[in-house]
């Protein structure tokens, strides 16, 4: 497959579900994340193109929230080492300004970028 990212991902090393923003229903565990979009690992299979609403905890405080929403378009999805999972790879579509500093905040606080 050939990247097309415009950012380096790192793995977090911290345990973060990735959850449906209307249920809180679990839809993974974050993998990678940068302000153009995120990895997870899903038990779920996902369908390419399929637009998601997501919600992803913070594992700081930032800004005075600790969570925040955005809807993603699945770009691919591909098998992992467990194939109970799968990798699953989505854009998120039109970040704010707010998003994207608190991502960018956290990924530096935690050490995930540079």
């Amino acid at each position: 497959m050939v990247n097309k990212r415009n950012q380096p991902r790192r793995n977090t090393p911290h345990r973060i579900n990735v959850l449906a923003a209307d249920d809180d229903r679990v839809l993974g565990r974050l993998v990678n994340i940068t302000t153009g979009g995120l990895m997870f690992l899903s038990a779920e299979a996902f369908s390419r193109s399929q637009v998601i609403s997501l919600r992803v905890p913070l594992p700081t405080m930032t800004q005075n929230r600790s969570s925040i929403e955005l809807r993603a378009q699945v770009v691919w999805q591909g098998s992992d080492a467990n194939p109970n999972y799968t990798r699953v790879g989505v854009q998120f579509e039109n970040v704010g300004a707010e998003e994207g500093f608190i991502i960018e905040t956290v990924l530096q606080r935690l050490h995930l970028v540079g």
